[in-house]
Order: C-alpha cells, then structure tokens, then sequence
C-alpha cells in the first residue's frame, strides 16, 4: 500500500481531486489506497498519468495482477504448524536493495493486494451469525431501511461498513468537535452495529468507537484528512460514543448517540491565501 501511496503522493492530488480528476470517487480511490479493492486498469492508468508515469508498463503489469486476483481459491486456508493458517503464516519477502522502477514498485503492490485478498476470502468468516446477505426494515426511528448488508449485530463486529454494506444507511447520531477535528458516531439501523469518524484530521489523528461495554476499536489517519473505524454491535446508538486522539495532544468524544439523525460535518474551507501588507507610497516615506 505504501507504494500506492507514493504515487498518489507524487501526483500531488487529495482524495477528493482525484474523485474530480477521474470517473471514480473518493470512497473507490479509499480502498484502492488501502488494498482492500484491486483497482481497475483504467484508474491505474490515470493515477499513472497524475503522477507523471510510463503507463504503458504500468498497463502490462496490471494484467499480471488481475490474473492473481480471479485465480482460484481453495475452499479453506491450511493448517501451519504453529497454530496458523498458512495465509497468516507468509511473511513478504525482503525489498531488494536495488531501487525499483515506479512501474515495477506499483506491479508489487497490485500482485501482493492480490494474494492478499484471495488469503482472505479463502478464511472463513468468524466472531458472530447471520454471515449473509440480508435486507433489514426496523429503523430505530419507525422510518422503514431497505439495504443490503452482509451482517448483523454481532456478527459486525470488527468488519469494515462500506464492505458489509452497512454504509447503505448509515446516519450521524452523535457530533462532536475538539479542535478543527469533527468526531461522529455513526449508525446503521439495518446491521444494529456502530462506528467513529473523523473529518479535518491530519496523519496520525485517531478515531476511535468506545462501547457501553467491551473493547474500542480505533483506526489512524494515514493519509488526506478523514479515517473510519471498524464496526462493534449496538442495539441502538446509545449504546455506544465516539472519540478521536490528535497529535497536537487534544482529545475529545462525543456524548452517547441519539435517536435524533444529525447533519454531517461540512467540507473544509480551503485556508484563506496570506494578506500581503499593504505598500508604502515612496513620495511620503521617510
């Protein structure tokens, strides 16, 4: 991932310039970033010509990767003789000591992202029931939802919201602001489970989701402005608060979630350019 980055880096584009500058948004551009989705060939190809990259090989060497990623998967991972299953068990291979072209360095990272996630899909889902597709209906509010998610309660624990689906109807029930940093705690009505949110943060700041009872989960900044953490279960918003660490020291949460659905945090200002002071007329100075 770190790869990836470098060349998003290089393009010198935010998250969102790159959902301008291309046919795919902020959220998609999310996950290719964080190797959670093989990117297309042809968002590779414009992150290459963003970043001033030969996209010819970059095209030729996405191919090797697509093919890694639609091969085959066993049924189930291998046992390893430590307790492991042999997808936990890989170790990545050493960096040669060579430096890599931006072409190859980018193949490496799509082939990895690749064996990766077939390492992933091939374990089975663990920590809860109800591991398929469902449509849910009771909102906590009255109002009917109609989504598809991929779990339910506690069988969200510790899962991704946009992967599962359960972003489909996801609303802000508690907000809060330490700082220039909005914090939210978010829930979905149809997966009974909630998650913290960050937005204006920088690299490092942290979100976090603290429940009424059990573990928080937390997940950084690594990039651009905002980060979400993964799920835990909640009957209703209230069992559950959102938190954030920043790096200048401050720290905040919010107050337990509402029933009341809350408007989200608005998009940053871009910084106001510098007052140039004014001139002095050279016939009255001295």
């Amino acid at each position: 991932m770190d790869r990836l980055r470098e060349m998003k880096d290089d393009s010198g584009q935010s998250l969102a310039a790159l959902a301008g500058r291309t046919p795919y948004s902020k959220s998609a551009w999310e996950r290719y970033l964080n190797g959670r989705k093989l990117p297309p060939r042809e968002a590779v190809e414009a992150l290459g010509r963003l970043a001033g990259r030969d996209v010819a090989p970059l095209t030729a060497l996405w191919e090797l990767a697509e093919q890694a990623w639609n091969r085959p998967r066993s049924p189930g991972p291998e046992p390893h003789p430590g307790g492991q299953s042999a997808a936990e068990a890989v170790e990545p291979p050493a960096r040669p000591a060579r430096r890599m072209s931006p072409g190859a360095r980018l193949a490496g990272l799509l082939v990895v992202a690749a064996v990766v996630a077939a390492g992933a899909a091939a374990i089975p889902a663990t920590g809860g029931h109800d591991t398929g597709p469902h449509r849910r209906f009771a909102s906590t509010t009255g109002a009917e939802t109609d989504v598809d998610t991929q779990c339910f309660a506690d069988g969200c624990a510790g899962l991704d919201p946009k992967d599962t689906g359960c972003s489909g109807d996801a609303w802000t029930s508690a907000l809060a602001r330490v700082g220039r940093v909005y914090v939210e705690l978010r829930y979905s009505d149809a997966c009974r489970a909630a998650w913290g949110r960050i937005s204006w943060g920088g690299p490092g700041d942290v979100a976090e989701v603290v429940p009424a009872r059990g573990r928080s989960l937390r997940e950084r900044v690594h990039y651009d402005t905002d980060v979400y953490t993964a799920m835990i279960p909640a009957s209703d918003p209230s069992r559950a608060k959102a938190c954030t660490q920043l790096t200048s020291g401050r720290h905040g949460c919010t107050r337990p979630g509402g029933q009341r659905h809350l408007l989200e945090p608005p998009e940053p200002s871009p910084p106001r350019p510098p007052t140039a002071p004014p001139r002095r007329d050279p016939e009255h100075s001295g």
